[in-house]
């Protein structure tokens, strides 16, 4: 299954984790990336609200694939304002796969992996599966051995 691993990272973790399952699934990956970065509090109550933020040119046209990731940090309990974006931007999606890859400091991702879910399914996409990374995960190194778990579902 020919995979694209669509990341957003602020900090680094979840890059760290989408690198990690696209080197054991042998995944393409694109980085969503903000046109233009702001102060964390403004992307907090941008999130919360569940704004769009313009990103700068990626992969959006998944013609090419089989299964799309969507990696992103949860903020205010939702899905980052690039990736909402990103979602908007996706072509050629019906009759895709996908899977939903989230990583947090605390806790509450259901909203935002629901959030990810409805706008990839509304696309004519098939939902795999989700992984959640919370903070004691990564702190721990637990992430790991979770990731390379989820990484099963995805291996030809």
């Amino acid at each position: 299954m020919k995979t694209l691993i669509a990341c957003y990272s602020h900090t680094g973790k979840t890059l760290t984790v989408s690198e990690k399952l696209q080197e054991q699934i042998k995944a393409d990956m694109t980085r969503i990336e903000p046109v233009k970065d702001r102060w964390y509090v403004i992307k907090a109550i941008h999130a919360y609200l569940e704004k769009k933020w313009p990103i700068k040119p990626c992969i959006t046209d998944i013609d090419d694939y089989d299964c799309l990731i969507v990696c992103s940090p949860i903020w205010a309990g939702r899905t980052t304002p690039g990736v909402i974006q990103y979602l908007e931007e996706l072509e050629n999606t019906s009759g895709k796969k996908f899977a939903v890859l989230v990583t947090m400091g605390g806790d509450g991702s259901e909203l935002a992996t629901i959030q990810l879910r409805n706008g990839l399914e509304a696309k004519g996409m098939e939902f795999v599966d989700k992984l959640v990374i919370n903070g004691s995960a990564q702190k721990s190194g637990e992430w790991e051995a979770i990731t390379k778990n989820f990484a099963q579902k995805f291996m030809e």
